[in-house]
């Protein structure tokens, strides 16, 4: 199952409006579940949209730690 671009759309809107500071100190689980808890809050996912998005996070948290960083000048 793929995600909807909407939910993509949504996921790096969140990224880049979410404190840069917070984001750069979380552990990886945590910015998965926070993210996650956010995009549930905005939208109806389903349990396997849940997983799918999940994962798609979890891949990416070391680019979304980055831009966090990159955000605060480390």
């Amino acid at each position: 199952m793929d995600l909807d671009i909407k939910t993509i759309r949504a996921l790096w809107t969140l990224v880049e409006t979410s404190n840069p500071y917070t984001l750069s100190k979380l552990p990886d689980s945590e910015i998965v579940r926070q993210l996650v808890q956010q995009i549930e809050n905005m939208s109806s996912l389903g349990l396997e949209e849940t997983q799918v998005l999940s994962k798609y996070i979890g891949a990416r948290t070391l680019l979304i730690k980055d831009l966090a960083y990159s955000k605060i000048g480390v």
